[in-house]
């Protein structure tokens, strides 16, 4: 068996664009992966298609590897290369399991669970009052959900902000973002978890003033406080914290996780399997951390492929948490699985599927209709 050709589909969803992915052999059989955001995905997709063509598609890791030396010279240790790396490369893995009729956990090594717990990601409401994130994590432990997600950086009213280049807080902002997350916290029942999220906007003290705030309640985590670009930083809100502290999905591929969980820079390790390097390379970070002895939650804005792969790799990984879900806002999100037999994401969990590869067949009529405008299915 020989691979043929790579192709890719753009398809508008709510509030993402997806980049779908499709290795093709000469026998017919094809792989779907996911390359999560499509900022020059397509472009690179030839390059890797011309490294990969003629290729014997059941070795995933070693294409992985091939894709990754052949464009190094590109920039291939971050970036857009990774995200069209790791669309791939579930592709491959995908490809794999329906040769060998193997789910993807099989292929990984088995499993821990048979049902991975899920995270609902909450969109900022739009009055952004405390009182409305409360009715928003409500909403969330209504459709089943044992641990949500809030966005606070940016939640206070832009009158409170004196400067918006500087990365600093006033008084008044870091009130509010602790008015709103208490208020979040004492809106849920006892035995569901709330995490924050601070995306990456603060400098260190201001960031640290704000999880000192929060240390009376018992939050699972505050995520990305600081820059990601900065992990001293990072480092310093978490070693003056009690609060646990999330990071990792803006870091690529495990070599760039690898510092911030030999230096204990944060208590949770976050990458995003389809964007960060793929099934291969979360793997790899669910066992570093495991030997750190560090909890693996991922980052996840993807459809049910992407979502779904990602479910396998946390099936296969001792110490995973939460895997997040992002795609509540989206009315046909779970309908982009074709004959999945109900909810892909049901009452706040995954059922690891037995399907061969990923376990996702693709709801084509569906997603033809939500294509980007202008794209053409499997261009």
């Amino acid at each position: 068996m020989k691979i043929t050709g790579i192709k890719s589909a753009m398809i508008q969803g709510v509030p993402w664009t997806w980049t779908l992915v499709k290795v093709e052999t000469d026998e017919g059989i094809c792989g779907i992966g996911e390359a999560q955001l499509p900022i020059g995905v397509r472009d690179i997709l030839r390059n890797i298609e011309k490294l990969l063509v003629g290729e014997d598609p059941r070795h995933p890791v070693r294409l992985a590897q091939k894709i990754y030396r052949g464009l190094i010279g590109a920039g291939s240790t971050g970036g857009s290369i990774v995200l069209a790396l790791s669309g791939v490369e579930l592709a491959l893995w995908d490809l794999h399991g329906k040769i060998t009729g193997l789910p993807l956990w099989q292929l990984l090594g088995g499993k821990y669970r048979d049902r991975v717990r899920i995270y609902a990601d909450t969109a900022r409401p739009g009055d952004h009052s405390p009182a409305a994130y409360a009715d928003g994590v409500r909403q969330r432990v209504e459709a089943g959900y044992t641990v949500v997600k809030v966005d606070i950086d940016n939640s206070a009213p832009g009158e409170y902000r004196k400067d918006h280049h500087n990365r600093a807080l006033s008084r008044a902002e870091v009130e509010y973002m602790s008015a709103v997350s208490h208020a979040a916290y004492e809106a849920l029942p006892a035995d569901v978890e709330l995490c924050l999220d601070m995306h990456w906007c603060y400098q260190p003290t201001d960031a640290l003033r704000v999880a000192r705030r929060l240390e009376d309640i018992d939050i699972l985590w505050l995520e990305d406080p600081t820059p990601p670009e900065n992990l001293d930083a990072l480092k310093y809100v978490t070693d003056h914290t009690s609060v646990p502290i999330a990071c990792g999905e803006n870091h690529w591929m495990s070599h760039g996780l690898r510092p911030m969980i030999e230096d204990r820079a944060a208590d949770i390790i976050t990458p995003d399997i389809p964007r960060f390097g793929g099934v291969q390379e979360g793997k790899k970070v669910a066992e570093l951390c495991e030997l750190h002895s560090l909890a693996f939650a991922p980052h996840n804005i993807c459809t049910p492929v992407g979502t779904v792969a990602s479910a396998h790799v946390c099936a296969n990984a001792p110490n995973f948490l939460a895997l997040e879900h992002h795609g509540l806002d989206c009315p046909w999100w779970d309908d982009i699985a074709l004959d999945w037999g109900g909810p892909v994401v049901d009452r706040g969990y995954i059922i690891v599927p037995d399907r061969p590869g990923i376990g996702v067949e693709l709801n084509e009529e569906l997603l033809r209709a939500h294509l980007v405008p202008g794209e053409v299915w499997w261009d």
